[in-house]
């Protein structure tokens, strides 16, 4: 945990510092020269990792505390540290394999997209996309920050993981609030209706402004 002594990030820096691990743990560790296991832990140690990440332009500031400071305050559970060593919990394109716990039930489930991809979905269901899962989540307005990066004609799907289970299709829980699938087919689809999705706005709007009360 982090020393309550010690002064946290603005939430620029935590942001960046937050991207890059994610691309480093996620796709390229080469680019620090580092490895991965099978669980997808760094083959360093965070103090060791902190030292790389100096070297690199704009980042000459980072520490093994800031690294945890992004760790501790990551509402989504991207990261996980172990024994000094740190790894993205979900999101791979590299050739790692978590272990993951199968789950019996899901709360709902949600994935952020546009309406214009929905026309392809309907035929073909959620699929990875280059990663090694679908991703899922309970929270409606990150669903819906998702669907705007990729438009603005933005839609959120919800999932009856429920049912997918049921009927032999497993889903697996990376994080609190993040859930995977190898695929979701388009009978366990439908759109939420806009008064929700106005509903995920204005939480989006208050996580935004919750997130300037920190910096």
């Amino acid at each position: 945990m982090m020393s309550r002594l010690q002064k946290r990030m603005d939430q620029r820096k935590r942001v960046k510092l937050s991207k890059l691990l994610s691309f480093i743990l996620r796709h390229n560790p080469s680019l620090l020269g580092i490895s991965l296991d099978s669980e997808g832990f760094a083959d360093v140690s965070i103090e060791e990792l902190a030292l790389r990440i100096r070297k690199l332009r704009g980042y000459e500031w980072v520490t093994s505390e800031h690294i945890l400071e992004v760790v501790e305050l990551d509402e989504k559970g991207r990261f996980e540290v172990k024994d000094r060593k740190i790894r993205a919990t979900y999101g791979h394109s590299v050739k790692v394999k978590p272990k993951y716990p199968e789950v019996r039930e899901t709360p709902k489930l949600y994935h952020g997209t546009t309406r214009r991809a929905w026309e392809r979905i309907k035929k073909t269901g959620l699929l990875p996309m280059g990663r090694k899962y679908v991703h899922l989540t309970t929270r409606l307005a990150d669903a819906l920050e998702v669907a705007r990066r990729h438009g603005k004609d933005a839609i959120i799907l919800e999932v009856d993981g429920n049912s997918m289970i049921r009927e032999g299709l497993p889903i697996w829980r990376a994080s609190d609030s993040i859930y995977l699938a190898e695929k979701v087919p388009p009978r366990y689809l439908r759109v939420v209706p806009p008064e929700a999705l106005l509903r995920g706005h204005n939480n989006v709007k208050r996580k935004h402004r919750k997130m300037e009360g920190r910096r």
